[in-house]
């Protein structure tokens, strides 16, 4: 248990390292990419990552978890990975080139044809490295991962800025996901030691659509509540409501990805190892939650208290209609918290025709809410979502505990570093009262001030065990990271069997 727990403590701090330095890069290239351009064309991206978004999913079709999940894994399963993913992804990219322009007509967004035209290339490119990915991942090696993530997404903001600059408008965009994209592969395709081969199996290649095709629908059904979400704003509202809510959206994700994402990205190759294991599974489902709160709480409760300062000040006057409604998207993400390791769970025990039932509940109920409140306005319809949030949270818990028996105690713990972040956000209030009519720059600067003093005392005050727990997995990371026997073993098998 040490041994994968170091290993698993490892990777979140190379995952840390990386997608906080993504963070920092994006975020800095969002706040001058923002000031640069307009709603609509905010709006004109969203709408086609939208519709790239969803056909991804049929890209890869759950086959990169397949890899990262299987027990065991030798050259012939990977080369039938392999070629089976860039297969559909080449296949969708064509499809989307050719359909792109009634697509655009659907939307009433004569732009948008060139942009899916172009857009699709990624496609292609992220087919390329999925698997290699995957593989990186089963061997737990995050540190590679890390460094590939880092130096696209930084090449990738530089050649947007220097666009959004020279008055390129949306194709700074367009060019920043292909260019990282296209960075990606490079750097993945000089890090393996695997190379795909010409060898394919149809008997493995239906067995992974197989498994992937549960999986899929679950992304399929999550991804038309993201993406559904976005067409129904734009067929209802326009690219240029779209892309208010997109960039409310984006502060919110900006936080997401630095909290959350550094542990799932972890969670499923390390729940995977504990299959057949109940009890170790719910006590790194515990940790993966509480570790992630810890971080993730008091970013959020910080932006939901300063959005109406900090949206016009660093992105623009242009944004200001945003403000309210990333505050109450803050205020959802942070009961999404609480859900955030559920998938990897529901597949640890392969248990996903209750994820995939409840998800289609979910859906359907925040697409129905979309519809009926989008037309009042951004705040109404955040505020709505919230109130789904609330409704089905407890919803989830059951399912979860009654499918996999995942104990209810799991969200105690998470739920005493919530109260030490609401003392943080309390004091955050206080302070912007004292202040009254300062300045918006004195105001954030306090604001953030105060929180990095309030909160760790606030947490090591109401959840003491959290602290010490996290201060031990922090004694635990080893660099570089030394797998396990067994899994270099099997790492070995797969480069002799080259």
């Amino acid at each position: 248990m040490s041994q994968l727990r170091a290993s698993a403590a490892t990777g979140v701090a190379w995952t840390a390292v990386q997608i906080w330095t993504v963070r920092l890069t994006t975020a800095g290239a969002f706040i001058v990419l923002s000031r640069q351009l307009q709603p609509n064309e905010f709006g004109l991206v969203a709408l086609a990552m939208a519709v790239i978004g969803v056909l991804s999913l049929f890209g890869d079709s759950g086959i990169p978890v397949y890899v990262q999940r299987v027990k065991e894994i030798d050259k012939r399963t990977l080369d039938t990975a392999f070629w089976t993913t860039v297969a559909m992804g080449t296949v969708l990219a064509g499809a989307l080139a050719l359909v792109a322009a009634p697509v655009a007509a659907l939307f009433d967004a004569p732009g948008l044809t060139p942009v899916l035209q172009v857009l699709s290339i990624g496609l292609v490119l992220n087919s390329l490295n999925s698997i290699q990915s995957a593989l990186l991942k089963r061997q737990m090696r995050f540190k590679t991962l890390a460094i590939r993530g880092t130096i696209a997404t930084g090449i990738g903001s530089i050649v947007a800025i220097t666009m959004a600059l020279n008055g390129f408008g949306v194709w700074a965009l367009v060019a920043q996901s292909l260019v990282r994209s296209a960075v990606s592969v490079l750097i993945i395709w000089t890090s393996v030691s695997w190379y795909p081969g010409l060898s394919w199996s149809r008997a493995r290649a239906g067995e992974m659509i197989g498994f992937g095709s549960k999986l899929l629908s679950i992304s399929l059904l999550m991804t038309l509540r993201d993406r559904g979400e976005d067409f129904l704003l734009a067929g209802l509202s326009g690219t240029g409501v779209l892309g208010l809510w997109a960039v409310a959206n984006r502060l919110v994700r900006i936080i997401q990805e630095t909290g959350s994402s550094v542990v799932s990205s972890v969670a499923t190759p390390a729940f995977a190892k504990l299959q057949g294991e109940p009890k170790r599974l719910y006590g790194a489902y515990e940790t993966s939650m509480t570790a992630t709160s810890s971080v993730m709480f008091p970013a959020l409760g910080l932006l939901a208290v300063i959005s109406p300062v900090l949206v016009p000040t660093v992105l623009g006057q242009q944004w200001q209609q945003t403000a309210e409604a990333a505050q109450i998207i803050a205020l959802t993400a942070i009961v999404g918290v609480f859900v955030y390791f559920d998938r990897p769970i529901f597949i640890a025990f392969n248990r996903l025709r209750p994820e995939i039932i409840l998800v289609a509940f979910i859906v359907a109920a925040h697409l129905s809410i979309v519809v009926l409140v989008a037309p009042l306005g951004l705040t109404p319809l955040a505020l709505a979502l919230l109130a789904r949030s609330l409704v089905t949270w407890p919803i989830r818990m059951v399912v979860l505990h009654r499918t996999t028996g995942v104990p209810y105690r799991s969200v105690l713990r998470p739920l005493r570093v919530l109260a030490a972040a609401g003392v943080m956000a309390g004091s955050v209030v206080l302070a912007l009262a004292i202040i009254g009519d300062g300045s918006d720059w004195l105001k954030i600067g306090v604001s953030v001030g105060v929180a990095l003093l309030v909160y760790p005392v606030a947490l090591l005050l109401l959840a003491r065990s959290v602290v010490l727990d996290l201060m031990s997995d922090v004694k635990r990371v080893r660099c570089p990271i030394v797998l396990p026997e067994s899994m270099t073993e099997e790492v070995r098998d797969v480069q002799v069997s080259r």
